[in-house]
């Protein structure tokens, strides 16, 4: 009888120790399967050749047979290599022709698998997959000027890959978003462009992170060439070329961009050479901005003759962008349906406590409205602002140079005790930050404020961000009313 417990004790183990040695692992390949072990070493190597920039030098042909194989089941491991297919073709199909319908296509199909599986979505390997797939995302609503969806799926890379903890993600999408709001931003987010260099920097470690590091360099001296601090922009391009490590793209882009900035120093020599570096890259986007970039070159220093093949080469690239373009048009409402698909409400929501929510959430509201409004009955806000405001502008419009005294003059007559009790509470501010929280308090702009205390633009932007940390708050509009 002994033995038989014995028997049955052992087969009961060997029963639950077989069922947990088959379990489906949705991230690792069956190893008795010599075809999935392939393939998944195969998207493995081209996951780290595709990195999630631009420019790849083979097509999606050699991820399509392991994605055949992965469809014909749908178990969770063979979903979770489905998403992993369809985001290599996108990524492929947009280095490739940078705008493609193909990709976008590709790219939601991806998210859409990852959001049927919650259980995938809060993996970190899943996550790092979708920040991925948003950065390539936010290039391609990028490559149409849309700033809304490109932001949105921006911030939405850098979201995931704070949630999976990838510090090179995080700083590549810092990156992503400083160009993102300094090229395609509305006019006074300058600021928001250098916020995200300075919390890029902040992560990448040069040592650690050169590539990153070298992405973040070229993207901070974008934001000061289009402020105009050419000098401090070729620094910068100049520290991302020495980081560059195998990125062939972000190498070429450099020469290409930093020949910008020569160009606008009217130093024409010198943007040649960075350009007839910047047109050997194998990205055709590039390599056409560098040739209409020759071509200008040549004739600004008079010399047709070479500048005639650049025009010739100029303009058969111009009709292929054309034709490219009309053949990727479905691209960016691809992209957009699946952001509208995120804003739809849960149908299956408790409609009850949705409403006890948002009546809780008002009473509160309202409770902290009253007992705000009894704390701050002797604020900076009242009914004389308006007229103060208008002085204000009135000496701004004048063309007497002592500005800021006159202001500050007015503004300590109005509020005598306002800049002594901010300097109470912050002393660790400086006389030059404290005169730009008077500014900002009178909704004056980044260049105006430069214009009034005798300053860079970028330099004001700097102080401005340091104000911010400080007084922890994202309105300098607010400080004397905190």
């Amino acid at each position: 009888m002994k033995k038989l417990k014995y028997i049955l004790f052992f087969l009961f183990l060997a029963l639950v120790f077989t069922r947990c040695g088959n379990h489906d692992n949705i991230f690792c390949p069956d190893e008795k399967n010599c075809e999935d072990v392939a393939f998944s070493k195969l998207l493995d190597s081209v996951d780290n050749v595709v990195n999630g920039f631009y420019y790849y030098d083979f097509n999606d042909s050699i991820i399509l047979p392991a994605f055949e194989f992965y469809k014909k089941n749908n178990s969770r491991h063979n979903l979770w290599m489905q998403a992993r297919c369809h985001y290599l073709i996108g990524a492929l199909q947009f280095g490739d022709n940078h705008v493609s319908e193909k990709a976008a296509m590709h790219l939601v199909e991806a998210l859409k698998i990852l959001d049927d599986y919650d259980d995938i979505e809060t993996h970190g390997r899943a996550s790092l997959q979708r920040s991925k797939i948003h950065y390539i995302s936010s290039k391609i609503a990028f490559n149409f000027s849309d700033g809304r969806s490109c932001k949105r799926f921006a911030m939405l890379g850098l979201d995931y890959a704070t949630l999976a903890n990838d510090t090179a993600w995080m700083a590549r999408s810092c990156s992503n978003l400083g160009i993102i709001y300094e090229r395609l931003g509305k006019a006074g987010e300058g600021d928001t462009a250098y916020m995200y260099c300075d919390k890029g920097f902040g992560i990448a470690d040069a040592k650690r992170y050169p590539l990153e590091r070298a992405y973040l360099e070229n993207t901070y001296a974008n934001c000061l060439r289009h402020s105009h601090d050419y000098d401090s922009a070729i620094c910068h391009f100049n520290i991302a070329k020495s980081l560059v490590d195998n990125d062939v793209l972000l190498y070429h882009k450099t020469f290409l961009e930093e020949a910008f900035v020569y160009y606008q120093k009217h130093d024409y020599q010198t943007a040649i050479a960075e350009l007839e570096v910047a047109i050997q890259t194998p990205d055709r986007n590039i390599r056409s901005q560098s040739v209409a970039g020759l071509a200008d070159c040549w004739e600004k220093v008079g010399d047709t003759l070479k500048a005639a093949p650049y025009l010739s080469m100029l303009r058969e690239s111009n009709e292929k962008e054309i034709i490219d373009r009309h053949h990727n048009t479905n691209a960016l409402p691809v992209l957009n349906a699946y952001l509208q698909s995120l804003d739809k409400p849960d149908k299956s929501a408790n409609i009850v406590w949705l409403i006890v929510i948002i009546l809780t959430a008002t009473a509160i509201i309202v409770a902290f409205y009253f007992f705000w409004k009894k704390r701050h009955l002797d604020t900076i806000k009242d009914k004389d602002f308006e007229t103060l405001n208008l002085k204000i502008q009135a000496i701004y419009s004048d063309r007497n140079n002592n500005k800021l005294e006159r202001i500050m003059t007015e503004f300590n007559a109005a509020y005598p005790d306002a800049l002594a009790n901010l300097k109470a509470a912050h002393p660790d501010l400086t006389d030059t930050e404290l005169d730009i929280c008077v500014l900002s308090f009178f909704s004056f702009r980044l260049k105006e404020t430069a214009d009034i205390i005798h300053l860079r633009d970028n330099t004001v932007a700097k102080y401005r961000t340091a104000i911010k940390k400080k007084l922890e708050t994202d309105d300098l509009k607010q400080v004397f009313s905190l």
